[in-house]
């Protein structure tokens, strides 16, 4: 019975494995505008629902290793930039890590879509718990996503 198990593991983690897609630096260079955000809850997609100003969310990311990620905030009428958050950006596998010297800020699983548009989605190598508090751990460990679209 272990032997079956083992064999079904290894199997489906080849079968992951060959479907990955194998992300190249040329696959996320550019300018890179919000077109849908939202998370997956139960297996379901939930789209969050934006306005004007959150769509204009955009990554730039360089050629020379620098990205920069501009964040809108408020309604429409009253948009409001952010500080812009400058970092370096990499490919390690399947997933896009923004980081500034030791610290990573963010790493998404990067997913290319047929439409030429992308999608970086939370990586979450492993269930965080949280002691005594159902609500943070289900939140820590909800998977969200950006679907972006290339501007140029």
């Amino acid at each position: 019975m272990r032997n079956r198990i083992g064999a079904g593991i290894l199997f489906f983690t080849a079968v992951f494995l060959c479907n990955a897609q194998k992300i190249k630096k040329e696959d996320v260079i550019g300018f890179w505008k919000l077109k849908e955000a939202g998370f997956y809850e139960e297996g379901k997609k939930v789209v969050k629902d934006f306005d004007d100003c959150r769509l204009m969310r955009n990554y730039s990311i360089r050629e020379d290793g620098f990205a920069v990620y501009n964040r809108i905030e408020g309604s429409s009428g009253n948009c409001t930039p952010t500080e812009p958050r400058l970092s370096f950006w990499k490919i390690t596998e399947n997933r896009i890590q923004f980081y500034v010297g030791d610290q990573v800020l963010e790493e998404s699983v990067v997913t290319l879509n047929k439409d030429k548009t992308i999608t970086l989605s939370s990586y979450i190598p492993e269930n965080i718990k949280v002691a005594g508090d159902t609500l943070a751990e289900k939140v820590i460990n909800t998977v969200h996503y950006d679907i972006l679209e290339k501007q140029y």
